[in-house]
């Protein structure tokens, strides 16, 4: 009969994937003590031990190739997100995988009059198995973000692939700008990140998946490091893909 669970066990391990993302605003890579630091950033994101993680506030400005150092400091593959020149280097997002890419595009979510926004669109292959994952950082302004809600609603409304939403959403409150995401069948995560010092009160940074994706357990990852290295903690998931 032990043999029969063993084998039971077994099949249930290969009908789903186990998988860990988290999403991190990194300000830049400037500390709560102004110092402009990469490595604190890369030494995060190795703490974290995650599979994914969509990175915002990241700019291509400064001595050394930024995207090169984090590829070869976490060992992860990054797809470059940066959208519109700030005058000191493109700016913008980056995904960071261990996994390899299928597919990458890059929309432009920008609204007239405001900071260009983008969203990365990318199908990683997870074990085989594609998994849609997305990664973006909405604008300040509640209109904005409406509209670009709405646009990312369209983007994946008619994917029945497994999709995972990450990113920065800048909604601070109100939960109304979600319903259009809700009602594709996403829930997300509602833990505070910002700001990192004295204590943490807004939920900025947002992890949405729908099923078959599941989310196991979340959490902010709080560590003497994460506490310095941005404003933002980032948020870290486990979750499950059933096949």
């Amino acid at each position: 009969s032990s043999g029969l669970a063993d084998k039971a066990l077994a099949a249930h391990e290969l009908s789903r994937l186990i998988l860990r993302v988290a999403t991190y605003n990194i300000h830049d890579c400037i500390g709560r003590d102004g110092v402009y630091s990469p490595k604190r950033v890369a030494d995060v994101i190795l703490e974290m031990q995650v599979d994914v993680v969509a990175l915002q506030e990241i700019t291509l400005d400064h001595p050394g190739e930024l995207v090169n150092r984090l590829e070869k400091t976490t060992g992860m593959l990054a797809v470059d997100g940066t959208l519109f020149d700030r005058g000191v280097g493109r700016y913008g997002n980056v995904l960071l995988s261990r996994y390899g890419v299928l597919e990458q595009r890059l929309h432009d979510l920008s609204c007239s009059g405001s900071e260009p926004r983008g969203v990365i669109d990318t199908v990683l292959l997870i074990d085989g198995h594609p998994l849609r994952v997305l990664a973006t950082h909405l604008g300040l302004t509640s209109p904005e973000r409406i509209d670009q809600i709405r646009r990312l609603a369209g983007l994946i409304s008619d994917d029945l692939r497994p999709t995972v939403l990450l990113g920065d959403f800048n909604v601070w409150f109100i939960m109304r700008p979600f319903a259009e995401l809700r009602n594709l069948g996403f829930m997300y995560t509602g833990i505070r990140t910002f700001p990192t010092w004295p204590f943490p009160v807004l939920a900025l940074d947002r992890i949405f998946v729908r099923a078959p994706v599941v989310i196991k357990s979340c959490s902010r990852h709080h560590s003497p490091n994460s506490s310095i290295a941005s404003d933002h903690f980032p948020v870290v998931a486990d979750m499950e893909i059933t096949k």
